[in-house]
């Protein structure tokens, strides 16, 4: 007679509930090794060596690591070790690295698509990070370019006047020394000078709006840094509960309710202005910029509103920041940088061209670009499919792209490029052939922070204006110091350059030479 002895195994369920908590653990933990593993056994081979990565290391964990501590110095040895494109592996994966000399390629290239890269790259396909979405095709460029740029010159007086009481809103008008906090100050400059020209009186000086633009710019950054670390597997769950993240999301929601009134109202303006046959009385704002701009196609306000926000600030207070810096660190820049203002201001008063012609000061704002743009790399893409390029480069389907600006730092291209001469793009007007790319505004090969091509950033000609009309009322209107010249020095993680949050400068109150608030002014430029 024969026994069957039954051994009483648990089951999955039973043993879930009664040690859920080493499950759980047990669970999380494969995820994160089959994150880190798989992809090194499924991913399609390609066609290009990598900087920081070879087969003998089990996974990317090393080579992200060199990645955010070293990436410049990675792309520098990448160009030099190797005959062509290279993959450098980043937080998201291996991305192939062009040189400058396949902008013009990857511009006409419809398959390397950068909607696609900024899912993966700036998180977008998350609710967090919406506003990174990208708008129906030419939207944002057009609005940018039709409302923004063509009325750059009745801007001019307005920024002048928003940056004067700027400033006697944040920087004391003690004649002592006395410390400030730069990075806090910076960012309400911009958030407000953006702001007095992107939306109406209710928006320009509405506290909590210009909070909300201000915060939400530098929330989002950090949060989509910070998850980006995250294993993709558990990445929507730190996107729901990471505090920053859901801070990202309740501002998002604040702001919608202070446009809410507002769309409200100029929706009602259109039907009736529809209804009695007339044109709509709407205000010459980004909110019109758009609207007319979308020729009837859909688009979300909120989103579009706080993606200007973010691109106006993140840029500009970046550029602002660093060359309030660089000042402080070459003080032998400051007489002839106002010198040159109280001359062409004198002349001009605040007509267009009294702006084209601060030529130091473009310089210097331009090297100050060219030493820190604010990412050592552009024109991201991801190829929809397998995409030739010129020399037999063959990017396959589903590799990420990016121009490097390592030509900025190159002594092919510019002499002693560590070091910093704000006279570098003055001295460049004068020689053949650079005569206008060494305009703040001019794009090239060798010089990328606006990027270069159709796709070159469309705002840079407002931020140019901005920063210069911020740099002339500071420099006339205070000295500056800093205690330590090395506290200029910014700081980088991954391919991103960013001005040291904790730098520290003292200023002091001048009597300025010129009445910035009583120049000619000329609407029509």
């Amino acid at each position: 007679m024969s026994t069957t002895i039954e051994i009483p195994f648990p089951r999955a369920s039973e043993l879930f509930i009664a040690q859920p908590r080493q499950v759980i653990w047990a669970s999380v933990a494969l995820l994160v090794v089959f994150y880190y593993l798989l992809p090194l056994f499924f991913q399609r081979s390609s066609n290009f060596p990598s900087i920081n990565y070879d087969k003998s290391q089990w996974t990317y964990i090393q080579a992200k690591s060199k990645f955010r501590g070293h990436a410049k110095t990675l792309i520098a040895q990448g160009f030099q070790k190797f005959s062509g494109p290279f993959n450098v592996v980043t937080d998201t994966g291996p991305l192939v690295m062009l040189p400058p000399e396949y902008i013009d390629a990857v511009n006409q290239e419809p398959k390397l698509n950068f909607n696609k890269f900024t899912e993966q790259e700036l998180l977008s396909k998350y609710e967090t990070f919406r506003n990174f979405r990208s708008p129906p095709p030419g939207l944002f460029e057009e609005a940018v370019m039709k409302g923004l740029t063509r009325s750059l010159p009745k801007f001019t007086k307005f920024l002048s006047d928003e940056m004067t009481q700027c400033l006697n809103e944040t920087w004391e008008h003690s004649a002592e020394w006395h410390e400030v906090d730069l990075r806090e100050d910076v960012l309400t400059w911009v958030a407000r000078l953006s702001s007095r020209i992107f939306n109406e009186d209710r928006l320009t000086r509405n506290e909590e709006w210009l909070r909300i633009s201000k915060e939400y710019t530098v929330n989002s950054f950090t949060a989509i840094a910070i998850c980006k670390i995250v294993p993709a597997p558990l990445r929507w769950i730190v996107e729901r509960t990471l505090p920053i993240c859901r801070k990202v999301r309740a501002d998002r929601k604040a702001g919608a309710k202070l446009l809410a009134p507002i769309l409200a109202e100029r929706k009602a303006e259109i039907v009736a202005a529809q209804r009695e046959g007339r044109e709509p009385q709407l205000p010459d704002d980004s909110i019109e910029w758009f609207r007319r701009a979308s020729k009837g196609r859909e688009y979300n306000d909120i989103d579009l509103q706080l993606s200007l926000s973010i691109a106006a600030i993140h840029t500009t207070s970046d550029l602002l920041g660093q060359a309030l810096l660089n000042l402080c660190a070459h003080p032998e820049m400051v007489e002839p940088l106002r010198k040159e203002a109280i001359e062409v201001l004198g002349k001009h008063g605040w007509k267009k061209v009294a702006l084209t012609e601060l030529h130091l000061l473009d310089s210097f704002l331009k090297e100050t670009q060219r030493l820190k743009p604010i990412a050592m790399t552009s024109m991201h893409r991801l190829a929809l499919d397998d995409v030739e390029l010129p020399n037999g480069v063959v990017i396959r389907k589903g590799e990420r792209t990016a121009i490097s600006s390592h030509r900025m730092w190159s002594e092919t291209d510019y002499e002693n490029p560590d070091k910093f001469d704000g006279y570098r793009f003055v001295k460049r007007r004068k020689l053949p052939g650079y005569e206008h790319r060494s305009h703040l505004i001019s794009t090239s090969h060798d010089h990328t922070a606006f990027s270069h091509g159709k796709h070159a950033c469309p705002g840079r000609f407002f931020a140019a204006n901005e920063v210069k009309i911020a740099m002339v009322h500071l420099f006339l209107k205070y000295d500056m110091k800093m205690e330590h010249p090395s506290s200029a020095k910014w700081m980088e993680y991954g391919i991103n350059m960013y001005v040291d949050p904790a730098a520290k400068i003292s200023v002091r109150r001048r009597r300025e030479e010129l009445d910035m608030d009583d120049l000619v002014v000329d609407t029509q430029g």
